[in-house]
C-alpha cells in the first residue's frame, strides 16, 4: 500500500512529461507551418514576377514579329517602287528602245 502513492506520483510525472512533449511538438509544428507558409509566399511572389516578365517578353516578341512583317512589307513595296522608277527613267532616257 505504500508503493501506490509512489506509483501514482510516477504516473503523474510521466503524464506531465508527455503533456510537456505534446505541447512542445504542437508549438514546433505551428512554427514550422508558419515558416513553410512564408517560404511558399516568397516562391509564389517569385513565380508571379517570372510570369509577368515572361508575358512582357512574349509581348515584345509579338511586337518584334509584327514589326518584322511590316518591315518586310515596306521593303517589298519600296523595291517595287524603285524598280518602277528605274524603269520609268530608262523609258524616259531611251524612248525608242
Amino acid at each position: 500500500m505504500f508503493e501506490l502513492p509512489s506509483m501514482t506520483n510516477t504516473l503523474i510525472l510521466i503524464t506531465f512529461l508527455f503533456l510537456a512533449i505534446i505541447i512542445y511538438l504542437l508549438n514546433k509544428i505551428q512554427a514550422d507551418r508558419l515558416k513553410y507558409h512564408s517560404k511558399i509566399k516568397v516562391l509564389e511572389d517569385f513565380i508571379v514576377q517570372l510570369s509577368d516578365e515572361q508575358k512582357l517578353q512574349n509581348s515584345q516578341l509579338q511586337l518584334s514579329a509584327e514589326l518584322k512583317q511590316k518591315l518586310n512589307d515596306i521593303n517589298s513595296k519600296l523595291n517595287k517602287e524603285i524598280y518602277e522608277l528605274n524603269l520609268s527613267l530608262i523609258e524616259d532616257l531611251y524612248p525608242g528602245k
